[in-house]
């Protein structure tokens, strides 16, 4: 479904059944996939999975509105925002953890999906020190339960709703419960969190405590920030966040002031990069590297950038000549599989290598005004336009100089 597609379905939703007047005199309005169904017969699915505060559709941004599943089938519109911020930049001091020894199945610099990641962090003793005490792996997976809360003076009465942990981990006195991401994201939905946190409070009850988590695989620094359920619909403590990376003794040292101009390294009929965030360019990569066939529709529901968004971060891959899009497919390019391959710094280092040997890049890299021809053959004429693709350069220079100097 196109992103035109989408917004205008729920448009046509919205009118068919006079949605916002219901919502306006009673707060809010329930609709059942059958009637989401009803009016252009796409998959109700497709339009109500929304993870992410940008991926709401137009029509609910613009009034403030949001959606949650209340039971299989059924889902309630509301005023409200049931969205919790996450902040990038990491506040406390990050713990470099030795390198575990004699585990050759999962290289713990280059891990590609939530569950390796979550293994990796329980053999190299990381939950420990991020739990506080010992603890076994006891839960992952889906299932279905009933549970009830409000936002503001709506309130979920949820019953039969899938719910989802991707690791739940039990000591003698707690349950702590994680919900693993890899790459960064700038805000999730409290189903996500919410939902199995209130699950297990009420199959626990007051034999244990139950914890909850989100973790964020971020480059290569493993993030645990902890969430508490507050009456609302909770938040994140970053003050009490524990980030870790591996120490690595055979990095290498790399400079990236000796990177040569060489345009013929990124593919020029391609538009030059507008997308400032280069980890979501390196997960974008990664999830495309983890399927078969994955088409743009799949991936932009995996990110939080709105939907218009998603061409130009895709684009960079294709400018970079490392991912190509057949038959509906985005796949890598043989490079792109090699460089997917590599350990994180290492898979940097290469990209590097292509970002800064483009003309405009290096100049930015160099502190130098790059030379206006080379935005012409960029077919790029605008000041408005200029200001914009090089507010992405500046943005990169620093995402790797940060990189490189840690």
């Amino acid at each position: 479904m196109s992103k035109l597609d989408f917004h205008n379905s729920w448009e046509k939703i919205f009118e068919r059944y006079n949605l916002y007047s219901i919502i306006k005199t009673d707060g809010y309005v329930d609709i059942t996939a059958d009637q989401i169904k009803a009016v252009e017969r796409k998959e109700p699915r497709n339009l109500t999975k929304i993870d992410f505060r940008e991926k709401l559709p137009k029509i609910m941004k613009e009034e403030g509105l949001s959606i949650l599943a209340i039971k299989n089938g059924l889902y309630r519109i509301a005023k409200n925002d049931p969205f919790i911020d996450v902040k990038q930049e990491i506040e406390t001091k990050i713990i470099e953890l030795p390198t575990p020894q004699n585990i050759i199945s999962i290289d713990p610099f280059n891990i590609k999906s939530e569950s390796a990641a979550l293994d990796m962090a329980t053999v190299s003793n990381m939950l420990e020190m991020a739990f506080g005490e010992k603890s076994k792996l006891t839960i992952r997976g889906r299932l279905r339960g009933a549970l009830d809360f409000n936002i503001g003076n709506i309130h979920y009465n949820v019953d039969g709703v899938q719910i989802e942990v991707d690791g739940g981990y039990e000591s003698d006195s707690s349950i702590h419960l994680i919900e693993a991401k890899i790459g960064y994201n700038n805000n999730i939905n409290i189903r996500q969190l919410l939902y199995p946190q209130l699950f297990w409070e009420k199959q626990i009850g007051i034999k244990k405590e139950i914890k909850s988590y989100v973790f964020y695989l971020q480059g290569d620094i493993f993030r645990f920030i902890p969430y508490y359920y507050d009456g609302a619909i909770g938040y994140l403590d970053h003050a009490k966040e524990k980030a870790f990376v591996f120490e690595n003794p055979n990095a290498e040292i790399f400079s990236l002031n000796e990177i040569q101009i060489d345009q013929s390294k990124v593919d020029t009929n391609i538009p030059f990069p507008q997308a400032d965030k280069f980890d979501t360019i390196n997960t974008m990569m990664i999830t495309i590297s983890e399927n078969l066939c994955i088409s743009k529709e799949e991936l932009k529901t995996k990110f939080a950038i709105v939907d218009r968004q998603i061409d130009y971060y895709f684009n960079v891959l294709k400018w970079l000549k490392l991912c190509i899009e057949k038959d509906g497919c985005l796949i890598l390019t043989p490079e792109g599989e090699r460089l997917v391959d590599l350990s994180f710094r290492k898979r940097m280092q290469e990209i590097a290598k292509i970002v800064f040997a483009e003309p405009i890049m290096n100049a930015v890299l160099n502190n130098k005004n790059p030379n206006e021809q080379i935005f012409l053959d960029y077919n790029i004429k605008s000041q408005s336009t200029i200001h914009r693709r090089l507010q992405t350069a500046n943005a990169w220079v620093k995402y790797f100089r940060d990189l490189f100097s840690k």
